[in-house]
């Protein structure tokens, strides 16, 4: 006998939970609240001042950061609120400028400063009702204390009076905790990053990867197109010509019929090897016969520059992120022999568990860019094809002369789980 599955129950509100959480968010109120917005107020200030406010708001970015995971889960344990933890957009860099850019990243979204101001509201409610509760509780206790004659009960009222009015006060300090619970929950339902918030950070990022890929593709058919148009088209032409002429002449110089038709056969050799490259151009088939490694080992074997290779990717990353790192090693090298003048190149490609990590540098004369001129579009093109995968590009390239520093190109691209050979 099989029984239906049951789903998950629905978290509660707790509330004598709820109460005790006004009485932490009123304490806090009291201390962190003022210490927070003097934090804010001052580094905002201080950008003026030479930047020097970054010093102080970036332990404060830190804390916020910090705070809306704390209220995140107070909302669902205290108050029963799921809360969705919003989509992030994840930097691309490691080491401390990776961790600078992911909480500028931050800091630059909606959902922070919501859940940010949700925790300054929390904790003036707080300090605001947890001050009516100790004001109304402390007036009850003293008429108790009065019933007990250790303290001077109010004119003109009997005891029962009293004791009613103190237990009337003690009523009123407990809804007053209640409804600081009441209002804690609807300020966490209202202002806490719900599935609206993800969905909409999810559908920009969705348009971002959409839009690369687009291009990329519009890219990758104007350089087939291209290529076909000046390189094969041309030979083929000059193919159909020569063996025009060599069947124009088999009976009056059979000579010159052979060497005409020797010479289109060397043309069609020719043409077969350009039409390969064009194949390998859209998608070697070393790539998917022998992987990654075998791949970017032959891109550097067939350099016509000294090319320094290092790969170390303990585990496929799906074909997609392999193919879009074979294109990316092979695009910089081809830049790299046709424009930088540089004596040597180096590729280091590197996996991990979420992401490809591509280096490739040259000591050329530097002066690389990203144009979308319709000239010179490779580098467009490839920074269009990581952006389809959610990743990311950059280009250091400073023109400096005979002597500059040459460029370098890096790239991290995701992992493509849902194609990763098991």
């Amino acid at each position: 006998m099989t029984t239906a599955p049951t789903s998950a129950p629905r978290p509660r509100a707790h509330l004598i939970a709820g109460m005790a959480s006004v009485l932490v968010s009123g304490l806090l109120g009291m201390t962190w609240l003022w210490i927070s917005i003097l934090t804010l107020v001052s580094g905002l200030s201080g950008l003026l001042a030479a930047g020097t406010g970054m010093v102080v708001l970036i332990p404060w970015a830190m804390a916020m950061r910090w705070a809306a995971a704390v209220e995140r889960r107070r909302a669902l344990a205290v108050h029963g609120v799921e809360v969705v933890v919003p989509a992030r957009r994840l930097a691309r860099r490691s080491g401390v400028v990776g961790w600078l850019h992911q909480l500028w990243l931050d800091v630059a979204s909606g959902p922070f400063w919501r859940a940010a101001l949700h925790h300054h509201a929390v904790m003036l409610v707080g300090l605001l009702l947890s001050a009516l509760f100790w004001t109304v509780l402390v007036s009850s206790a003293a008429l108790a204390l009065s019933l007990l004659g250790l303290a001077t009960p109010p004119p003109r009222l009997g005891t029962a009076a009293v004791a009613a009015l103190a237990c009337a006060l003690l009523l009123l300090a407990v809804g007053i905790l209640a409804v600081g619970a009441v209002a804690e929950r609807g300020l966490a339902r209202v202002m806490l990053p719900d599935a609206d918030d993800a969905l909409r950070e999810e559908v920009v990022e969705l348009a971002e990867r959409r839009q690369g890929a687009v291009d990329a593709a519009t890219a990758e058919r104007l350089r087939i197109e291209r290529d076909l148009h000046d390189g094969v088209q041309p030979r083929l032409v000059a193919l159909s010509m020569t063996l025009g002429l060599a069947r124009s002449r088999i009976a009056s110089d059979p000579e010159r019929a052979e060497q005409l038709v020797a010479e289109a056969h060397e043309e069609s050799k020719a043409i077969m090897t350009e039409l390969r490259q064009l194949a390998r151009g859209i998608h070697p088939a070393v790539l998917t016969d022998r992987g990654l490694d075998a791949a970017l080992s032959a891109l550097a074997a067939r350099s016509t520059i000294p090319v320094e290779l290092h790969v170390d990717v303990p585990t496929p990353a799906g074909r997609e992120a392999e193919a879009v790192a074979y294109f990316v090693v092979s695009e910089a090298l081809t830049n790299i022999a046709k424009h930088s003048g540089a004596s040597r190149a180096r590729a280091d490609v590197r996996g991990d568990a979420s992401a490809l990590r591509i280096v490739v540098e040259d000591d050329g004369i530097g002066g690389a860019q990203v144009r979308r001129d319709g000239v010179s579009t490779g580098l467009a093109g490839l920074t269009d094809r990581v952006r389809a995968t959610g990743g990311s590009l950059e280009i250091s390239s400073a023109r400096l002369g005979a002597d500059g520093r040459g460029t370098r190109l890096a790239a991290v691209i995701p992992h493509d789980r849902k194609d990763t050979p098991r």
